[in-house]
């Protein structure tokens, strides 16, 4: 519990002085997109749509899309509408590849390709060489690959993406891209965090009860816990806690802590939500971000869909309030939020009830695995 503790309290302190809020936020093109598109040899690049840029390639055709009337991506399309509308592929590791490539592109020389490759710790690796290595001396000879592929796989987990593409002929192409939120996506921090925000408050995605408890052990000698899988630390659980039965544990005065992890954790039937408010407030490197309020089951299923892991721990008490927290993990990315909720026992059984809490995000998982070590 000290652990969690100290961990919570350092993932807060950078953002304990609230500046003034906006009421709404702007979304703007990022500024990732808006510098590639300045550096684009032509005069005018479309908000959206497909066009050519014969300057930086004869064969290629480049593409931008837009969101809101603001062009969220530039791209160069590497690939066909089979693989790019695929929902076996992640669309984040398709985008970030043509977004690379066109990156790529702009730089006169394959030794500046190479160098922007080290600085993204990236490597386009071409029948076994690296690019600027044995046979693979342009990148126009790793194109030819793309454009006879006959398969195309992604082996994802863990610290490096693997992007694995044959041609019938038996040519390999790996593409080696570190897991990383910082890299993969087009926005910075601060626009992310701001996306966020507001697709939370927007999201109308359904929450989904989880139904499946497996490794049924006694946690007392009256409920009984599922989960055993643990998070860096023992303490922080997917664990979901039973009744003999096999109903979530929903008891506020024997089993408060128990019950709120049961909560997040999604384990609870939706009716048990109606009425519960997450008012959250922010801890987020962009500062203009404003405290809000939001549906306790709108929240949770809106991280549900984006295919988070969840886990729980008990933060302590304070006086009559419980602290627990939730780690929502992103096994792709590597990168978490956490939410601290504080709360006393009456309010699980109030019917209408705003539940404090505090949310920190798109935390790199390395960052949370030195403040374990620190400990």
């Amino acid at each position: 519990m000290n652990k969690l503790r100290y961990i919570l309290a350092l993932c807060l302190l950078a953002s304990v002085t609230p500046l003034p809020a906006q009421d709404n936020i702007e979304i703007k093109t990022p500024e990732r997109i808006a510098r590639m598109i300045e550096s684009m040899p032509m005069n005018e690049v479309p908000v959206q749509g497909i066009f050519r840029c014969p300057e930086l390639s004869t064969t290629i055709m480049f593409y931008t899309e837009a969101r809101d009337g603001m062009t969220e991506q530039l791209g160069a399309r590497l690939f066909p509408d089979v693989i790019r509308t695929n929902t076996l592929y992640d669309p984040v590791i398709i985008g970030f590849i043509e977004r690379l490539w066109v990156e790529l592109l702009l730089r006169k020389t394959t030794e500046s390709q190479i160098s922007l490759l080290k600085e993204y710790g990236v490597r386009i690796v071409l029948g076994g060489y690296p690019l600027g290595s044995g046979n693979f001396s342009r990148l126009s000879q790793a194109l030819d690959v793309i454009n006879s592929m006959n398969s195309f796989s992604t082996n994802i987990g863990g610290t490096e993406l693997d992007v694995l593409i044959r041609t019938a002929t038996g040519n390999t192409l790996h593409i080696y891209i570190p897991a990383s939120r910082d890299l993969l996506f087009q926005y910075d921090k601060k626009e992310h965090e701001e996306r966020l925000v507001k697709e939370l408050l927007n999201s109308r995605k359904p929450y989904r009860q989880a139904d499946r408890f497996i490794n049924m052990l006694p946690y007392d000698d009256n409920i009984w816990v599922s989960g055993g899988l643990c998070y860096m630390i023992d303490s922080l659980r997917n664990d979901v806690f039973l009744t003999k039965s096999g109903q979530a544990v929903w008891d506020s005065k024997s089993y408060p802590v128990e019950t709120m992890r049961n909560i997040l954790m999604s384990a609870v039937v939706p009716v048990r939500l109606n009425g519960m408010t997450l008012e959250i407030t922010p801890h987020t490197y962009n500062r203009d971000i404003p405290k809000f309020r939001i549906p306790m089951s709108q929240f949770l299923g809106y991280i549900q869909n984006q295919g988070f892991e969840f886990y729980t721990g008990d933060a302590g008490r304070n006086g009559d309030r419980y602290q627990c927290l939730l780690v929502m993990y992103n096994t792709i990315y590597n990168y978490l939020h956490m939410l601290s909720v504080s709360f006393t026992p009456d309010q699980l059984d109030a019917g209408q009830t705003v539940i404090k809490a505090d949310l920190s995000t798109f935390i790199p998982q390395h960052n949370i695995k030195n403040l374990f070590q620190e400990k």
